[in-house]
């Protein structure tokens, strides 16, 4: 018996088998679609060319944001799908090879990026860090240093405002000639009535010619928050944070010495990660041996061993000629210039004004206390309200000049004696403020004339 199929039949066997293929397609599409906006996509198909990045990406406090969340911003589908062919340059340069980049060419605008979860107008008050500090003597005698940053931004009553976040309030653009973003010789401010004052860079090894070539750009979150998506931190300060939550135990003679000295071998472990295993046990395996620790002491010196094994690893770079250090954090002033790009009291206007370099507009002075020796010393007489601070105080660049106003007025507020050092024990003696050397700080610039 024969089975006539008519043409109605098979118009509508067509269509389902179409639709079928369709909604198979799709859901391949989508899959597709969604894979390639996977961290394990991002990690594993494009970023091999520096691993690292992933490592210390899921060490960081944005560990759970997505890479394209940054890198292609919270947009629509649509939006994505056009955005997604703009970083077909990367991928051609991970076929045919490329010099490793140090830093990103596609994020996207902090609007479509950061401020999907970091609403930029709300009030921020101010915040308190904390951090602990070891010394390399025998007992690795501790120093606790308390901050108050000026998150937001206030107006204070001598005729300026301060707080971090003004950066983001008042439109501030500037020109750089690395991609890091390491340099910054211009910088042009628009005030609250339109008007722009620009300020240059009086160190600057650059022409006005070279500097009018730049291309400028409006300040985004990450020109300061840079290292948030894949910080890479220094391994002293990791240590700091090792001997502080017992990691590391002081117990154990010398142990912040110990441990430096072997961050300071990190240039000689490189290579792929067995490679780097092999060479971080052997490191650790000659300086344990050279130590001799007494049995009694025995387990603070596995424990000791298995947390800089760890610091170790993860500061240790594949490739030869890369440190924590090739990845600036701007954030700050600590170990990269930071702040002090603009903020170094060498950007003057024509009329020879400086962009202000005063510590206390973005925190309050540090507050040190110390284990061994003594710490900070506040002023005597705290600031009240109507009071007027001298006017030395109120100079764009009187961190160039304080040391020059010192006199026996600043008696009657800082108390005496007035002497400058790093020991603690006077206000001019703070530990944090002059204990150390601070990059892109030139305090020996004058003024132009």
């Amino acid at each position: 018996m024969k089975i006539r199929i008519g043409k109605w039949e098979l118009a509508l066997g067509t269509i389902v088998a179409a639709g079928i293929g369709l909604a198979v397609l799709g859901a391949a599409g989508i899959a597709g679609w969604e894979y390639s906006n996977s961290n394990e996509f991002c990690s594993a198909m494009c970023h091999n060319v520096h691993p690292e990045e992933i490592a210390a990406h899921k060490q960081g406090s944005h560990a759970r944001v997505n890479c394209v969340e940054c890198h292609m911003g919270r947009n629509s589908t649509l939006h994505l799908m056009a955005l997604k062919p703009t970083h077909a340059k990367e991928l051609w340069g991970m076929i045919v090879g490329y010099e490793r980049p140090l830093t990103s060419g596609t994020l996207r605008p902090s609007r479509e990026a950061c401020e999907g979860c970091h609403y930029p107008t709300v009030e921020h008050h101010d915040s308190v860090a904390v951090a602990a500090h070891f010394a390399d003597d025998p007992e690795s005698s501790g120093s606790r240093t308390k901050i108050v940053l000026h998150t937001g931004m206030e107006a204070v009553r001598d005729g300026y405002t301060k707080g971090i976040h003004w950066h983001i309030q008042n439109e501030v653009r500037f020109v750089s000639p690395d991609p890091q973003r390491r340099e910054i010789p211009w910088v042009e401010v628009k005030k609250a009535d339109g008007t722009k004052v620009t300020y240059t860079d009086a160190a600057s090894k650059l022409t006005k010619e070279q500097i009018a070539a730049l291309e400028p750009r409006v300040m985004a979150c990450y020109d300061c928050h840079n290292s948030v998506g894949h910080p890479f931190r220094n391994p002293a300060v990791l240590v700091d944070e090792a001997i502080r939550t017992g990691k590391i135990d002081r117990a154990l003679p010398n142990a912040k010495a110990r441990a430096v000295a072997l961050v300071d071998m990190l240039g000689d472990i490189t290579g792929e990660p067995k490679d780097r295993e092999a060479k971080v046990d052997k490191l650790i395996a000659d300086a344990s041996a050279k130590a001799a620790t007494p049995a009694e002491l025995r387990p603070a010196e596995d424990k000791f061993n298995k947390t800089l094994r760890e610091i170790l690893l993860a500061s240790s770079f594949r490739e030869k000629g890369f440190s924590w250090k090739s990845f600036p954090n701007h954030t700050g002033h600590a170990d990269t210039p930071g702040c002090f790009r603009c903020h170094d009291g060498k950007h003057y206007t024509e009329k020879g004004e400086a962009i202000r370099l005063q510590c206390t507009l973005c925190h309050a002075l540090p507050e040190v206390m110390r284990e061994k020796g003594k710490g900070s010393v506040a002023s005597l007489v705290p600031a009240k309200a109507g009071e007027k601070q001298p006017e030395s105080h109120q100079r764009p660049n009187f961190m160039h000049t304080h040391a020059d106003d010192v006199g026996p007025e600043c008696e009657e507020c800082h108390g005496t004696p007035l002497k400058r050092g790093k020991q603690g024990g006077g206000f001019c003696s703070n530990p944090a403020c002059h204990g150390r050397t601070w990059p892109g700080l030139d305090t020996s610039l004058a003024p132009p004339k």
